[in-house]
C-alpha cells in the first residue's frame, strides 16, 4: 500500500532542510569570523554598490529585525559597517561597507556561490522554477494568515531576476 504524503509531512521535510542549511551555514562563516546575518549585510550592501538607507536594508533582511541593531552595531564596532547620515532625512541612517569589509566579501563571495551551487545545483534546471513558485505559495499563505500586506513586489526584491512566475516559461 503506498503511503500519502501528508501536508505535516511537507512541514517536517521544511524543517529538516532548514535546521541543515543554519548548521551548513554556521559552519561556513565561522573561518571568516562572521554570522550568517552578518553576511547577508555584506551581501546586500555589496548588491546595492555598497550602500544603502538602514530602514532599506531591515526591510530586505531575512533575519528577525529585533536582532538588527545589536548586529550592525558589532559590525561597526568591527569595522565592517560605517554608519552615515542620511543626505535627505536627517531620521534615517546610510550604512556602507568599509574597505575591509569590501576586501572580506570579495573573498568570500565566490566560495559562498560555489558553496550554494553545489546544494542548490543537484535541483534539476527544469523544476526550479516549479519549486520557486511552490515556495511563495507557502509564502502567501503565511503572509496572509499574519494580516501581511507585502506584495509580490517584496517577494521578488529578494531575487536576481523576476521571479513571479517561473513555472510558466518555455520548456517548464
Amino acid at each position: 500500500m503506498e503511503r500519502k504524503t501528508e501536508p505535516r509531512d511537507l512541514l517536517v521535510a521544511l524543517l529538516l532542510v532548514q535546521s541543515l542549511l543554519e548548521r551548513r551555514g554556521e559552519t561556513f562563516f565561522q573561518p571568516f569570523g562572521l554570522t550568517g546575518a552578518q553576511f547577508n549585510i555584506l551581501n546586500l550592501l555589496a548588491d546595492h554598490e555598497g550602500k544603502m538607507d538602514q530602514s532599506t536594508l531591515v526591510d530586505l533582511l531575512l533575519v528577525g529585525k529585533s536582532s538588527i541593531s545589536i548586529v550592525l552595531n558589532r559590525m561597526v564596532r568591527d569595522g565592517l559597517v560605517k554608519r552615515e547620515e542620511h543626505p535627505k532625512d536627517r531620521r534615517q541612517v546610510v550604512l556602507s561597507l568599509t574597505s575591509k569589509s569590501r576586501a572580506l566579501w570579495r573573498k568570500i563571495s565566490p566560495i559562498y556561490k560555489a558553496s550554494v551551487e553545489q546544494v542548490f545545483g543537484v535541483l534539476p534546471a527544469s523544476r526550479r522554477g516549479h519549486f520557486l513558485n511552490d515556495l511563495k505559495t507557502l509564502h502567501d499563505v503565511l503572509l496572509s494568515e499574519a494580516g501581511g500586506s507585502e506584495s509580490s513586489n517584496y517577494w521578488n526584491s529578494h531575487f536576481s531576476a523576476d521571479v513571479s512566475d517561473l513555472s510558466k516559461e518555455k520548456g517548464r
